[in-house]
């Protein structure tokens, strides 16, 4: 019997695509003179080294700077893209109206990667934290440990009072969320955000809002 239901953040939970679209658009305004098509495909480009989120942003930076000779001046720019993607966050549609349908059955909790105060700030921002009692929020940044390893999502577990074949983990990411969640004994819902096949035997949905349909 499923009592618990963890979610991932980025691009499960938040819109992460649009989010960071959003923060690099103004970092590259910010810090170009270009505009129109020229400004466009730097942007575009951008969020291709992107690859939602998983590559070190200081990365991008040597790409900036390699292939358009566009030099950010920021030392690290990993903890200054930390330090402002919250202020853009925004939620899945439909993600509230779902996080409220479920809670009237369910205990809901959050597994993410990240630093603990960046995707802290950002689920306030997103406006969903109401959803979740503090003590349902497990960052990796805060226990040493991240994704995929199931060690995450056992000490959530733990922590949370509750047992994982009696949890579903809801991620979009195969590797992070659908396989560390299966290994650490949990129940996986992999949201599949692009037409892509699985050829496992687990639920997959498209969107937030199929969950009022599965749970």
């Amino acid at each position: 019997m499923i009592k618990t239901i963890f979610f991932d953040f980025d691009d499960t939970l938040g819109n992460r695509e649009l989010y960071a679209w959003n923060a690099y658009h103004d970092i590259l305004k910010e810090n170009t003179d270009l505009s129109g098509m020229e400004f466009e495909a730097v942007l575009q480009e951008v969020m291709i080294w992107d690859q939602k989120g998983d590559v070190n942003k200081n990365y991008i930076k040597e790409m900036l700077a390699k292939v358009f000779d566009i030099h950010l001046p920021y030392p690290d720019f990993n903890t200054y893209w930390d330090s402002q993607l919250y202020k853009y966050c925004v939620p899945m549609e439909d993600a509230a109206d779902t996080l409220s349908y479920l809670e009237k059955k369910y205990r809901l909790g959050i597994i993410s990667n990240g630093p603990s105060d960046a995707q802290r700030s950002k689920l306030k921002k997103s406006g969903l934290e109401s959803f979740f009692d503090e003590n349902m929020v497990f960052i990796s940044g805060d226990f040493g440990i991240k994704k995929p390893d199931p060690r995450l999502f056992l000490k959530a577990c733990e922590l949370a009072g509750a047992k994982p074949e009696e949890c579903v983990y809801v991620g979009d990411i195969f590797y992070r969320d659908v396989l560390g969640s299966w290994r650490a004994g949990m129940k996986p819902v992999w949201i599949l955000n692009q037409e892509r096949k699985c050829t496992m035997d687990i639920p997959v949905i498209h969107h937030i809002s199929d969950l009022k349909k599965i749970l």
